[in-house]
């Protein structure tokens, strides 16, 4: 029985065939499907169609209605809202559509219902987990597209753990909150599932990754944690897994910089030049990539780790300039041109300014040189030894001839270099001032 539930619905199929879509279905068609699927939209998918009173389906036949006249796409959109307004769980499409559901298989004889169940039974296709084969409305399902953990895991033979964690880093899926599970936000798409299965075939461990890349299998760990190469998944506490795609980037990164040549002396692979430099590898790979340092190889395209080359002097410039102004005390000597020694009572006194650096290596807290002091210094104060090759004599009888003209040095530790204040020194050379400055030029040029 149709019940005149809107002059606007009625008037508007039964004048004929309308220009929209609703308009163009048979009259029983257009009318019944408006109060079935009405009846879902104001009453749930539990409601009694015996229990549904006159006014009420008028009500929901109008509700109907107002979706239906927009076309295939408006009904579809629909029922994807009534799809989602509930968490994932084991209920399917009978459970969530079964009032309407039901009204729609109760047609099953009147062709001219096929329009409405041809978009209701796709629908299902596509968004529920329907297994190849499985029938809905009469038709078997060509192929699954989309899947549960639970199909995926049936299907695949992936475990729902590493299914999980994967969707999870894509937005498919969460972490439950009361348990270790993942819980997906929508179905997996058939192909992404595919996609996901086919890669994690593909991972390697850390030992048969360290081999593809030709290192050690504590080296990835480092240059995982340095984060050169990334884990498969990302998680803390995840498996240390590895996609060839992702070894291949990195090896992709360091060919870049690579020229075929021959190198030269100065030229040694990357861990040996990191050794005579005293920097972990990790963090001079870091520096090479960030700083495009230019590399050396014999065979570019099929070079792994051990096979590049680098400039220890192109090197050791960038590793200075990465480290922020400071200098090691043992390189703050060289371009002072005094001893460890001396640099460390300087900086006991202040003179120079300490700079407190956590080494990569040890895991330390040190104490640096902040190079703007170095240079500060370089042009307030100077040693007898470069004094005395200004003066021509010997460093000794330099240290006497000024304490003798009252000129005292500075109060340093015993066996330090001897230093005076440049203010004190009377007739000094300028030219003195930035020979210091294109010592330490030129030491970190190497």
């Amino acid at each position: 029985m149709i019940w005149n539930w809107s002059d606007t619905c009625v008037s508007g199929v039964q004048t004929g065939a309308g220009e929209g879509w609703l308009g163009r279905l048979p009259f029983h068609v257009a009318a019944q499907t408006c109060e079935g699927f009405g009846i879902l939209l104001t009453h749930g998918a539990d409601a009694k169609r015996d229990l549904v009173a006159p006014a009420e389906w008028a009500a929901a036949g109008t509700a109907g209605f107002r979706v239906l006249r927009e076309g295939p796409d408006a009904f579809r959109a629909r029922l994807k809202n009534i799809q989602i307004a509930q968490p994932l769980d084991n209920t399917l499409y009978r459970t969530r559509f079964r009032v309407f559901f039901e009204w729609l298989r109760y047609r099953d004889d009147d062709p001219d219902f096929d329009i409405i169940r041809d978009i209701v039974r796709e629908f299902v296709f596509r968004n529920f987990p329907i297994a190849k084969g499985q029938v809905v409305l009469g038709q078997p399902c060509p192929e699954q597209y989309v899947h549960s953990l639970a199909t995926a895991r049936n299907t695949f033979g992936i475990s729902g753990w590493k299914l999980g964690r994967r969707l999870s880093a894509i937005g498919l899926a969460q972490r439950s909150s009361v348990s270790k599970r993942f819980v997906l936000n929508e179905y997996a798409p058939a192909d992404v599932v595919r996609g996901i299965v086919t890669e994690v075939d593909a991972l390697l461990n850390a030992t048969e990754a360290a081999h593809r890349v030709g290192i050690d299998r504590m080296m990835i760990t480092k240059f995982t944690d340095r984060g050169l190469i990334p884990k498969y998944y990302p998680d803390h506490n995840a498996a240390p897994l590895y996609h060839p795609r992702d070894l291949e980037a990195f090896l992709g990164r360091l060919r870049s910089l690579a020229a075929s040549k021959t190198p030269s002396e100065q030229h040694l692979d990357i861990p040996t030049a990191s050794r005579w430099l005293s920097v972990p590898t990790d963090r001079v790979t870091r520096i090479i990539l960030d700083h495009r340092v230019p590399l050396f190889a014999n065979e570019t395209k099929a070079a792994r780790f051990r096979d590049f080359r680098v400039s220890v002097p192109d090197l050791q410039q960038e590793i200075y300039r990465a480290q922020d102004g400071v200098l090691r005390p043992a390189d703050a000597a060289k371009v002072l041109g005094i001893s460890v020694r001396t640099v460390r009572s300087l900086l006991d006194r202040g003179i120079l300014e300490p700079r407190t650096v956590r080494e990569e290596r040890s895991a330390r807290n040190r104490r640096y040189v902040s190079i703007s002091s170095i240079e500060t210094f370089a042009a307030e104060y100077i040693t007898v030894v470069d004094l005395a090759s200004q003066s021509g004599r010997l460093p000794g009888a330099e240290a006497i001839l000024q304490t003798d003209r009252g000129v005292q040095p500075l109060d340093l530790d015993s066996r330090c270099n001897m230093i005076f204040k440049r203010a004190d020194v009377p007739a000094l050379s300028a030219s003195t001032v930035s020979n210091v400055k294109a010592s330490r030029r030129a030491f970190s040029n190497g």
